[in-house]
């Protein structure tokens, strides 16, 4: 690829691998300054068989189906907006359901337009980046733009 993209890649690559360091506070006793086995080590003793503590074991539960809902969730929206119109699944009574033409038809379809175009447009985070931040940040410095050329500038 172009150099354009090669370089920033590569730095993002470099961050993204020593950013494990961060946070990890360093043993100065003796030679046990192995980082990446103290990380690892959570997660390959959680599937030991001596570890019966039912509290880890619900938080990596409820961690994980928390993240994992989310996901199935962006793979059902996903199935539904982006499908080929021949499938072998409108065999299912699910889709035959949703498939079915009058008023919640039209309504499904007016749900669906709605939910496309925020997948489409990411959730309109530029728009709102665009308002929100930039506005401001142009205001700022409008406003010392205008105190600069008028009030200090005006002194001299």
């Amino acid at each position: 690829s172009d150099n354009t993209m090669l370089f920033p890649l590569l730095v993002l690559v470099l961050f993204t691998l020593f950013v494990g360091i961060l946070g990890i506070p360093f043993n100065q006793e003796g030679t046990d300054l192995d980082i990446l086995s103290k990380w690892l080590a959570p997660s390959i003793n959680l599937l030991h068989q001596k570890s019966k503590d039912s509290a880890d074991w619900y938080e990596f539960f409820k961690d994980a189906i928390f993240s994992v809902s989310i996901a199935y969730f962006g793979i059902f929206l996903a199935s539904f907006l982006y499908k080929p119109i021949y499938s072998s699944f409108k065999n299912f009574d699910l889709i035959n359901l949703i498939v079915k033409t009058g008023p919640k038809r039209r309504y499904w379809d007016k749900i669906i337009n709605v939910l496309y175009d925020w997948s489409y447009n990411r959730a309109y985070i530029d728009a709102f980046y665009t308002t929100f931040f930039t506005g401001a940040i142009r205001r700022v410095a409008q406003l010392t733009h205008f105190f600069d050329r008028r009030v200090i500038d005006g002194i001299t």
